[in-house]
């Protein structure tokens, strides 16, 4: 006998919905168009920096990120899995350290519907 617990269900559906979404576009150097909106913001406050990844969509989404943050012989490294309903904006990752923004090596990548899109970042 198979018993299905809540999260098994949801991790089925998760992939069900990751299989069923639409391809999202991706321009030739690898930042997100299309139905996919995703950037980085990159705040002061007080001394401190704030780095966080932002992922906006129009259609059902989901997928894997992984945020890096390096300066100098630091470096952050977060991912995990996300999943957003049409019209949702999630905040992916956060880093939090001193100093200023100069000398910041930034990267976003998302995987999803099969593809790596590389996240824009304006510091």
């Amino acid at each position: 006998m198979t018993f299905v617990t809540p999260k098994m269900a949801l991790g089925t559906a998760l992939t069900a919905l990751a299989l069923g979404c639409t391809a999202i576009a991706a321009d030739t150097a690898g930042t997100a168009s299309g139905p996919l909106a995703c950037t980085v913001d990159v705040t002061s406050r007080g001394g401190m920096l704030t780095v966080e990844g932002v992922v906006t969509t129009t259609e059902a989404l989901s997928g894997s990120y992984h945020l890096r943050v390096a300066r100098g012989g630091m470096l952050m490294n977060q991912g995990g899995p996300f999943a957003l309903r049409p019209g949702e904006t999630e905040r992916l990752g956060r880093v939090t350290m001193n100093g200023p923004a100069s000398g910041l090596e930034i990267d976003l990548t998302l995987d999803a519907d099969g593809r790596t899109i590389r996240c824009p970042v304006d510091l």
